[in-house]
């Protein structure tokens, strides 16, 4: 929570704030019986393996993807530490990545920075680079995450300085900004105690409405505490002039800053269509977070057409997964490969335009399933 950033500042403790997004992103289809058409009926048993031939072990066939660039920018606050909210963020963000793999390219920032100043700007941990599906690149984000939060809320400092990074990347980019709180750190600031974060969190001896003002000069917080939410709203609206979209995802914690959050979802161009304007997370387990980041997979990724790195040898010895189950071919909820382009149908489609699944994989050299 923003109040206990702000607190520790006073008390010049280090808070670190680590988001940490769930785990597995996967289909959320329960398993149906052989011609049922369900989009996703058949689970899948092994990487590459045929239900109908299980000692058959297929071979991906690479999509051809214009890979977006997607830059997570997470909140590592001392309050993350709570409801392990950054084990989760972080759980989650690695197991995207995996599920995405090549369909996307990945970058990620952590604020405040790694060292001993608690509003230093975030810190660059993961540099852009295109994701894979074996896990390497998730493993190389959890180990540069591996760190207990700590510290306050820079966010208009931090997304201020990944501006100019941020507009050099080639092709398209979005921002994914992670918080469980408001925008603090700005000691130039002055606020009543209705703007004061270590208030409006109900920290110890700071209740909400006070008194007394927390971000007094003299205050248990001072005007660090006091909430930026114009600075912040700045930073997102450079990001959208440059053409780049900021998603705004609010963890647990962040819900007394919600009218902040909704302005910079729709400064960052990706406001929802009905309150709450940004993406609220209700519960900090990974099933939430990994349903929101899900669905923000589905609108930066989603597509139901993809090209093949090559036409397979064999239009009969290929088969199809999505979110971790097999497709059977045939059917409205099937899918088609005219040679190097691959579409799916009905059902199946919908799954990935919603994020009800994320992964999609072509497989060969087994015989397909067709029903």
């Amino acid at each position: 929570m923003v109040a206990k950033r702000a607190s520790s500042l006073a008390r010049g403790m280090t808070l670190v704030s680590r988001v940490a997004l769930p785990a597995v992103i996967v289909a959320l289809f329960a398993p149906a019986a052989c011609g049922a058409r369900t989009g996703l009926p058949v689970p899948l048993t092994d990487a590459g393996e045929s239900p109908d031939a299980p000692s058959c072990k297929g071979k991906d066939l690479p999509l051809l993807v214009n890979a977006p660039n997607l830059y997570f920018v997470l909140d590592t606050s001392g309050s993350m530490n709570e409801m392990n909210k950054w084990t989760n963020v972080r759980s989650v963000v690695a197991d995207l990545i995996t599920q995405l793999g090549t369909r996307a390219r990945f970058g990620a920032a952590t604020f405040p920075g790694q060292g001993t100043d608690v509003c230093g700007p975030g810190t660059e941990l993961l540099p852009l680079q295109l994701g894979d599906s074996n896990g390497t690149l998730a493993n190389e984000f959890l180990a540069a995450t591996s760190f207990k939060a700590a510290g306050g809320t820079p966010t208009a400092d931090t997304l201020l300085t990944l501006v100019p990074e941020l507009q050099g990347f080639a092709g398209t980019t979005f921002a994914i900004l992670a918080t469980d709180g408001g925008p603090n750190c700005d000691p130039n600031l002055t606020c009543d105690v209705n703007s004061c974060t270590a208030n409006m969190d109900g920290l110890t001896g700071c209740p909400p409405g006070g008194p007394p003002n927390c971000c007094d000069p003299a205050g248990a917080s001072g005007p660090s505490g006091c909430l930026d939410g114009a600075r912040a709203m700045q930073a997102v609206a450079a990001l959208k002039a440059a053409g780049i979209e900021t998603f705004v995802i609010g963890i647990p914690g962040s819900a007394p800053y919600a009218a902040v959050l909704d302005q910079l979802a729709q400064a960052g161009g990706t406001a929802r269509g009905a309150e709450p304007l940004y993406y609220r997370v209700d519960t900090a387990d990974t099933e939430a977070l990994g349903g929101v980041l899900a669905q923000i997979a589905a609108k930066t990724t989603a597509a139901c057409t993809f090209g093949l790195s090559r036409a397979p040898a064999d239009l009969n010895l290929v088969n199809v997964y999505v979110g971790g189950s097999i497709v059977p071919r045939d059917g409205p909820d099937g899918w088609t490969l005219t040679s190097t382009t691959l579409t799916l149908e009905g059902a199946t489609c919908d799954a990935i335009k919603t994020g009800r699944a994320v992964s999609v994989r072509v497989v060969e050299g087994c015989p397909t399933v067709t029903h």
